[in-house]
């Protein structure tokens, strides 16, 4: 594929790496990590054909005692980059606990996946996509069954290399300035590459490779809870994960 991914927020980027498996060409952002810091980077506008990310989860997350608005900043951070970079269609990613939004021009969808539909071990994050031209992606769900494990902590204390290992950080990851602590948390913060790889294979494919089978289901009903997926014609919702979702949309 030629299109042109700008990720924002990458860490060691192991979101990106599963666009580029899947052919994408991406272009990283600097990050907070190297001394970036995405307060100052305006991106050119129409540039870049898709734009994915996930902004730093830690105050969005149920185990955090004292959160501050710094996520809520850089989720706000996130929204401004896809419009001053008028991206064709962007990707967001975060944890199942993060607050929604709206992004004006983008018809949006969100789901949710585990690492433990791919492996064996539990991770479940949430995805936001949205797309000017209104195509909504098919992600798949399952259920979770065994698991060996669940996601990886930067405070974790498995070996650096078994986290690595239930992450699929690629050997030629580099974090030799960083010490024990710093490594675990920035494989920590990634997206399983699996998971990565997945997701940008649906964008491929429901994306940019419609066939007119995938055009009549876009006429299909859609899940009630917003996440995108095809449901029967007197079904409301995808699964138990979506009627939870819709309860809780219905409570707020």
């Amino acid at each position: 594929m030629n299109e042109l991914i700008l990720s924002i927020f990458p860490g060691i980027d192991l979101l990106g790496r599963g666009f580029e498996e899947q052919g994408f060409c991406v272009v990283q952002a600097q990050d907070k990590i190297t001394g970036g810091d995405i307060r100052r980077f305006n991106p050119p506008k129409g540039r870049f054909n898709g734009l994915i990310g996930g902004s730093p989860c830690q105050d969005f997350s149920m185990l955090n005692r004292k959160p501050t608005n710094y996520s809520h900043e850089m989720q706000d951070e996130y929204c401004r980059v896809v419009l001053e970079s008028d991206v064709d269609w962007f990707l967001y990613e975060n944890v199942v606990t993060a607050p929604s939004f709206e992004i004006a021009g983008y018809t949006q969808q969100r789901f949710t996946l585990d690492l433990a539909w791919f492996s064996d071990y539990s991770r479940r994050r949430d995805f936001i996509f949205g797309s000017k031209n209104g195509v909504l992606l098919e992600p798949m769900t399952k259920v979770k069954g065994v698991v060996k494990g669940t996601a990886v902590l930067g405070s974790d204390d498995r070996t650096f290399e078994e986290c690595c290992a239930i992450q699929g950080v690629p050997d030629d990851v580099d974090l030799s300035s960083f010490n024990l602590s710093g490594k675990k948390q920035a494989v920590a913060n990634g997206v399983p590459l699996v998971m990565a790889s997945y997701v940008a294979g649906l964008i491929k494919n429901d994306y940019y490779h419609q066939s007119a089978k995938q055009i009549e289901r876009a006429a299909l009903k859609r899940c009630a809870c917003g996440c995108g997926r095809p449901v029967a014609s007197r079904a409301k919702t995808a699964s138990a994960s979506c009627r939870k979702r819709l309860s809780r949309k219905k409570a707020a």
